[in-house]
């Protein structure tokens, strides 16, 4: 049972970042006369760019691990900015992302949940 805990940890994680994530985007950008499905949506999107951009900058920074470390929030915060400035040209959100502080508020939100539960779920160095 031992085995699983860890992949148990990281999933709970991982599920506990994106529940929050898709709260804090439904308060900042989510217009009210949209569905359920919206929201589907959107969880989806955001539990793929976790696993596909923060799980590999994750696993590079736990090769020297230590809870609560500024640095890797940076990092996260960064990767977040670019992945969701990436996301909203896409989507035609226009050259207004660089300027809307809701992109920098959504992505700083965004790193600091995965940085936190990060820390308190996966790290094991106590300092």
């Amino acid at each position: 049972m031992r085995l699983f805990l860890p992949v148990f940890n990281y999933v709970c994680m991982l599920i506990l970042s994106v529940i929050t994530a898709i709260f804090i985007y439904t308060f900042l950008f989510m217009p009210p006369e949209v569905g359920f499905s919206y929201v589907e949506m959107t969880s989806l999107f955001i539990l793929l760019a976790y696993i596909i951009f923060a799980a590999p900058i994750q696993l590079v920074l736990h090769r020297h691990p230590k809870r609560f470390r500024s640095r890797d929030l940076l990092i996260y915060f960064i990767a977040a900015w670019v992945v969701c400035s990436a996301l909203a040209l896409w989507i035609d959100y226009g050259l207004v992302v660089f300027i809307s502080y809701k992109v920098y508020l959504f992505s700083f939100c965004a790193a600091l949940i995965y940085w936190v539960l990060d820390s308190v779920f996966l790290m094991k160095n106590p300092s």
